[in-house]
C-alpha cells in the first residue's frame, strides 16, 4: 500500500463565509497505510458505515490523552503510549477524555485522571482539553472520510458551577465545524439530547457535513443523566454534547439518556452483552490499566480474548489501554501483554487485500480475502432483521444481488457489520469448506465499500501529475472521493480557484454537502482544501451548480523549468461543463489537458507542493454521481387524535407546511419518528402508512379505535426533488 499524505491545508466553511481559512496540515495525521495491520483496521472501520451505532464496532482507546509520548501534558500513570493523533493514525476511532476543571478561577477544562468526581481538579501540568481537540481536528482535517466517537467523562463540580458550559464552548470553538450537534438531529435548543444509537449511522454524520460525535457517559450508576447534568447553566453543554444514549430495557421499552452498558454488567439489560446487543443497545468494554500495572492490561482484554470474549459476543466499543505500548522504547515499563492492533481486527486476514481481486470472499478460515470477482461461489444474504441465509446457487460476485433477491422476503446481498454478525453468518455456513461471497468490493484505488444496495461502477481514473513529482511534499485528494462514496450523490465539487503570479502558487477546491435522506440536517456547507504556498494572489472562483448537473470539465496544466531548473506548474486553466473558465500563471513550456467525458467528471486533485505547485494530477469519477441533493421540510407534527396520527401529504399541504404547487410525485422519501424519544418509526413495531400519500398511523390498524389511542405521536420529515415544494 502506498502512503498517502492526504491534505496540506483544510478548512470547513459555511455558506456565509466568503474566503477559506488555510489550516496547516501535519504529516502525523496521515493513516499509517504502510503497516498492513493498520490498513486492515482502517478498512474495517468503514465496513459498518451504513449500520446503526448499535451494530457498529469501534476500535477504542481509554484515556487517549494520558500518553507517555504526547508533549502536551505530564502524566505519571499513563494509559497509552501514543498521543491521541497517533492513536487515530494507527486506526483507533473511539477515544475517551476525562475532563475536569483546572484549579483556577476561570475553570479551564483540562484532561486528567481523578476519582474524586465532583471535587476533582486538574493541575497546570496536565493537557488542556483544547490541546486534545487539536489532535482530533488535525486527524479529521487530513482524513475527511473518517468518523470519530468522542466519549466524555465529566461530573458536576462543587466549586465550579459553570464549567460544563466551558466544555461546550471549547468543543464549539475547536471542533464545532466537525461536530454533529443535537440540533443537527432535530433536538430543540437547550434540550437534553440522547444519542440515538438504534438509528444514527456514520453515514448520517458524514451526510450532515460532520465527522465526530461527542457523548457524556457519566456518572455510570445514574439512571437518568439529564437530571444529573441539569444543575446550573448547562445550555452550551446540552447544545453540543449528547447526554447519554438510548437504551431498551428487558421489556423493550426505550429509556433515553442512559449511561453505556459497561463491561457487560453496569446499567445493562443483563450481564450478557449478547442480550444487550440484541436489545439494540451498546456495550463498552473498558480496560483502565496504566504503566503502573506491571502485568499490563487485563488478560481478558488483550489478544484473542478481545474478539472471543467481547466483540464476537456483541460488544460495540473496545476501549482498551496501553495500545501497542510494548512495541515502543518504553516496553520495559509496560509489561508484556499490551493490546495489539491485530486484537481489534475481525475481518481481513493478514496481508490482505493484496491485489488478488476486487471482490471480498469470506474464506473457509473465517477471514476476509480479496479475490477475482469471476470465481463461482455461494453468496451471503441477509434480511432486514440481519438474519443470514446462503444463496441457493453459486455465481460470480456480481450475481449476488440477484441471487439473494431470489430467496424472497427482504433478503439482500450482505456483508457482516461486525464480529458478532460474522459469527452468526459462520453458524449458518456451518462445517462447509466452501468460500462465500460477501457484499464488499473495491470501489476505487485502495477504498472498499460494503453493503451497497447494488454494484456501482465509479469509473475511477487517476491521471498522472504533470511537473516534478519528486519535489516538495505530496498531497492527495483521494479522501474526497471516499467521502462521496460513503455519503452518496449529495457530496459534490462546488468550486475551484487559482492562486498565481507569473507561476502557479496554489489552488483551492471546495466541496459542498447538500441534504440527503437522513434524520440529520445539513446546512449548505463547504469543505475546502488548499494546496501550494502563499505567493501570488487569488483569482476569480469558478463555481458548479450540482442541482443543474454542472461539474469541472477541463483542466489544462503547463509545466516549465525556467525558474528552478526543474519543472513546476506555470499555468492552469479550469473550464466548467457550462463553458466558463478561469486561468492563472504564464502559458509556457509543455502543456497537458485533462478533460471530462460524457460519462466522467474531474473530481479531485493530487500532486506535490512547496511554496508553489510543483506537480498536479487529477482524479475522475462518473459524472452521473453529480446530484444537487434533496429539499427537506422541518420536522412536522399535526395530529388527528380521533383516528390516529395523520401526517399525510395533503394534511400538511393544507396546513401550509408544504407548498401548494407541490405534488405527491415530487416526494423522494419520508422519515418519521416518535416526538418525545426521537425513536425511528421502523423500530416501534406499529403498522404504518408510508407511501405516495404520505405518513400516518391509524389506531384501527394497531389494536385501537376512535376512543382508544394506540398510535405513537409521530413527527415527519418530507424530502422532495424540487425546492419549490418548501413553503
Amino acid at each position: 500500500m502506498k502512503q498517502r499524505n492526504k491534505f496540506s491545508k483544510l478548512a470547513l466553511l459555511f455558506a456565509s463565509v466568503v474566503a477559506a481559512t488555510a489550516i496547516p496540515w501535519s504529516i502525523n495525521a496521515a493513516i499509517d497505510t504502510d503497516d498492513d495491520k493498520v490498513t486492515r483496521l482502517d478498512l474495517q472501520g468503514q465496513i459498518d458505515n451504513f449500520a446503526p451505532f448499535s451494530k457498529t464496532l469501534w476500535a477504542g482507546a481509554h484515556n487517549g490523552y494520558a500518553s507517555y509520548s504526547w508533549s502536551k501534558g505530564t502524566y505519571t500513570d499513563v494509559n497509552q503510549y501514543y498521543s491521541p493523533k497517533s492513536l487515530l493514525s494507527r486506526g483507533i476511532r473511539e477515544m475517551e477524555f476525562d475532563i475536569y476543571p483546572e484549579g483556577t478561577f476561570d475553570s479551564t477544562p483540562m484532561l486528567c485522571h481523578n476519582s474524586l468526581e465532583n471535587k476533582a481538579l486538574c493541575s497546570s501540568f496536565h493537557a488542556k482539553l483544547s490541546e486534545g481537540l487539536d489532535d482530533l481536528k488535525s486527524f479529521l482535517q487530513a482524513n475527511p472520510d473518517e468518523v470519530v466517537l468522542l466519549k466524555i467523562e465529566a461530573y458536576k463540580h462543587n466549586d465550579h458551577n459553570n464549567w460544563h458550559n466551558k466544555i461546550g464552548e471549547r468543543l464549539q470553538n475547536d471542533i464545532g465545524d466537525y461536530l454533529l450537534l443535537p440540533s443537527d438531529w432535530g433536538y430543540p435548543d437547550k434540550s437534553c439530547a440522547s444519542l440515538p444509537v438504534s438509528h444514527l449511522t456514520k453515514r448520517d454524520i458524514l451526510a450532515a457535513g460532520k465527522q465526530i460525535v461527542a457523548v457524556v457517559q457519566t456518572p455510570r450508576d445514574h439512571s437518568d443523566l439529564c437530571s444529573y447534568h441539569s444543575a446550573g447553566n448547562y445550555s452550551k453543554f446540552w447544545n453540543t454534547v449528547f447526554i447519554g444514549v438510548d437504551a431498551f430495557d428487558s421489556s423493550g421499552n426505550l429509556k433515553s439518556n442512559q449511561p453505556f452498558c459497561q463491561n457487560g454488567n453496569d446499567k445493562c439489560v443483563s450481564n450478557d452483552q449478547t442480550s444487550h446487543y440484541n436489545a439494540r443497545n451498546m456495550t463498552v468494554v473498558i480496560d483502565d490499566a496504566t504503566q503502573l500495572n506491571t502485568d499490563g492490561p487485563s488478560s481478558s482484554k488483550t489478544g484473542s480474548k478481545v474478539m472471543s470474549s467481547w466483540a464476537k459476543k456483541g460488544a460495540q466499543i473496545l476501549e482498551l489501554a496501553l495500545v501497542e505500548a510494548n512495541n515502543t522504547s518504553a516496553a520495559s515499563g509496560y509489561g508484556a501483554n499490551e493490546v495489539q492492533i491485530e486484537d481489534y481486527i475481525w475481518s481481513w486476514k493478514a496481508n490482505r487485500p493484496n491485489g488478488n481481486g476486487d471482490c471480498a470472499s469470506l474464506e473457509n478460515d473465517d477471514a476476509i480475502a480479496d479475490k477475482a470477482c469471476t470465481t463461482y461461489q455461494y453468496h451471503a444474504c441477509v434480511d432486514e432483521d440481519r438474519n443470514w441465509k446462503l444463496s441457493s446457487e453459486k455465481g460470480t460476485w456480481h450475481m449476488g444481488f440477484a441471487s439473494c433477491k431470489a430467496l424472497g422476503g427482504t433478503y439482500t446481498f450482505g456483508m457482516p457489520f461486525n464480529a458478532y454478525e460474522q459469527v452468526q453468518l459462520l453458524s449458518v455456513i456451518g462445517s462447509s469448506s466452501e468460500n462465500h461471497w460477501v457484499n464488499y468490493y473495491k470501489a476505487f484505488d485502495d477504498f472498499w465499500l460494503s453493503n451497497a444496495t447494488n454494484y456501482i461502477d465509479w469509473q475511477f481514473i487517476e491521471k498522472s501529475a504533470v511537473g516534478s513529482t519528486n519535489k516538495g511534499d505530496a498531497f492527495d485528494g483521494i479522501g474526497m472521493l471516499k467521502r462521496k462514496a460513503l455519503v452518496g450523490g449529495s457530496y459534490n465539487l462546488k468550486s475551484v480557484r487559482i492562486r498565481s503570479g507569473s507561476r502557479i502558487n496554489g489552488l483551492q477546491a471546495c466541496y459542498e454537502t447538500t441534504q440527503s435522506v437522513s434524520h440529520a440536517s445539513v446546512g449548505t456547507s463547504q469543505l475546502c482544501v488548499t494546496y501550494g504556498g502563499s505567493g501570488g494572489s487569488w483569482g476569480s472562483t469558478l463555481s458548479f451548480d450540482s442541482s443543474k448537473g454542472q461539474y469541472l470539465d477541463d483542466v489544462k496544466i503547463c509545466r516549465d523549468d525556467e525558474k528552478y531548473g526543474y519543472d513546476t506548474v506555470y499555468y492552469l486553466k479550469f473550464t466548467s461543463s457550462t463553458g466558463s473558465t478561469i486561468s492563472g500563471g504564464t502559458s509556457s513550456g509543455s502543456c497537458t489537458t485533462y478533460t471530462s467525458t460524457s460519462t466522467q467528471q474531474i473530481f479531485a486533485f493530487h500532486g506535490t507542493e512547496g511554496s508553489e505547485i510543483d506537480s498536479l494530477g487529477i482524479y475522475k469519477i462518473a459524472n452521473s454521481f453529480v446530484n444537487g441533493g434533496l429539499y427537506a421540510t422541518n420536522w412536522l407534527d399535526k395530529d388527528d387524535p380521533s383516528s390516529g396520527d395523520n401526517e399525510l401529504f395533503n394534511t400538511h399541504k393544507t396546513a401550509g407546511n408544504i407548498s401548494a404547487s407541490c405534488e405527491a410525485s415530487d416526494i423522494a422519501a419520508i422519515v418519521a419518528r416518535v416526538v418525545d424519544t426521537k425513536l425511528d418509526s421502523s423500530l416501534t413495531g406499529q403498522k404504518l402508512v408510508n407511501d405516495s400519500s404520505g405518513f400516518a398511523c391509524w389506531n384501527s390498524s394497531n389494536g385501537g379505535s376512535s376512543s382508544k389511542t394506540t398510535c405513537e405521536d409521530y413527527e415527519v420529515r418530507y424530502f422532495f426533488t424540487k425546492a419549490s415544494c418548501l413553503p
